[in-house]
């Protein structure tokens, strides 16, 4: 992986929360930057609480923000 450090202080957003998306938020989270999932209403929405993310609804994550990544 790339240098992260431009990320440490930010909030990453994944939206959508698919085996691919699933790697990536654990690996960022594992570099120290901070993750929330956006995700719609009963799309894997547990199954990312049951990781330790934050979970809110599309338009919320999205709000809350510095960068979004779509999966």
């Amino acid at each position: 992986m790339g240098d992260f450090a431009e990320l440490k202080g930010k909030t990453v957003a994944l939206l959508g929360y698919d085996n691919i998306a699933i790697e990536q938020a654990k690996k960022l989270r594992e570099l120290g930057i901070k993750v929330i999932i956006g995700v719609r209403e009963g799309w894997n929405e547990e199954a990312a609480k049951q990781d330790g993310f934050q979970v809110f609804n599309l338009h919320e994550a999205v709000a809350q923000a510095d960068i979004i990544q779509v999966w």
